[in-house]
This record gives structure tokens, C-alpha cells and sequence, in this order.
């Protein structure tokens, strides 16, 4: 939600848990890999709208 600018941060995180070492970089790769799966044109549409 961060990578598609609906949250500033991770606070809805607990704060003592964290992504795991090599986490972020899994999850842009697979992103990457198969965009058609992901709703960040859908968001990104929508963004102003929502955020208002």
C-alpha cells in the first residue's frame, strides 16, 4: 500500500514486526515479473478520488 501511495508508511503494521531480510526486493521482482496481476493502474486512477 506504500509502493501505491495509499499509506505513507507501514504504522498499520505492528511496530515490532518488519518485512523479512529480502522481502521488499521478492515482492517487487514478482511484481515485475507479472504486472497483470497487480491493481496499481487501478489505483493509480483512482488515488485522488480516494485520498481526496
Amino acid at each position: 500500500m506504500r509502493r501505491q501511495r495509499l499509506l505513507e508508511g507501514i504504522w498499520c503494521l505492528d511496530p515490532d514486526e518488519g518485512l523479512s531480510p529480502g522481502q521488499a526486493e521478492e515482492l517487487a521482482r514478482v511484481s515485475g515479473a507479472y504486472p497483470w496481476l497487480t491493481d496499481d493502474d487501478f489505483v493509480s486512477e483512482h488515488l485522488d478520488e480516494w485520498l481526496g
